[in-house]
């Protein structure tokens, strides 16, 4: 069906949502193209979507698909993250789906505050989160506060939360306020 030459007046945002609703547009980006927006478009295998830096707060934000190397560089120059976490380089923080607020460090002379539960940490949003894997307070080891993510990408890259439930990414991970238990899905109960 050729929505376009039916509907030729059709403003291009209406059509494109025509063509969603119809099955005609497939919803996989390619390289270079745009991803994420109001249609949630997700890119192929092996790319990430990155979006302007800045805009973490931006509902339906459209982004490009670029290449991400199955493993990053450990140096580069820092980027800021909308989670509120500092990343070693932009790789990383593709990897980890989440936008850019700002090149550079996040907070450079802030160390996040240690915690043993949520009830530790001071703000709207914040959670504590324990080095991946420990799931709570165990001895002398201690979490860190860290900012829930208000905005999550359509990034699929499973983990496993410390709740026992699969996320999609571990932004949507972050955002429940869940430490992380493992990467990839949570085991199925026998």
């Amino acid at each position: 069906m050729n929505l376009k030459r039916l509907y030729p007046s059709l403003p291009p945002a209406l059509l494109t949502l025509a063509l969603l609703l119809t099955g005609a547009l497939a919803v996989q980006a390619q390289a270079g193209a745009t991803c994420g927006g109001f249609a949630a478009l997700k890119c192929p295998d092996g790319q990430a979507c990155r979006f302007p830096a800045g805009q973490c707060n931006t509902a339906d934000l459209a982004g490009t698909c670029v290449a991400v190397p199955s493993t990053c560089q450990e140096a580069g120059p820092p980027v800021c993250g909308c989670d509120g976490l500092t990343y070693a380089n932009e790789c990383q923080l593709l990897k980890a789906g989440v936008r850019a607020a700002k090149q550079g460090e996040c907070r450079a002379k802030e160390e996040p505050k240690a915690c043993k539960d949520n009830a530790d940490c001071t703000g709207t949003n914040n959670f504590c989160e324990w080095k991946a894997g420990a799931c709570g307070a165990t001895g002398k080891d201690t979490g860190r506060c860290v900012v829930e993510p208000e905005t999550c990408p359509q990034l699929f890259n499973p983990v496993c939360g410390c709740d026992n439930k699969t996320y999609p990414n571990d932004c949507l991970r972050r955002a429940a306020g869940v430490s992380l238990k493992a990467t990839g899905e949570c085991p199925s109960a026998p």
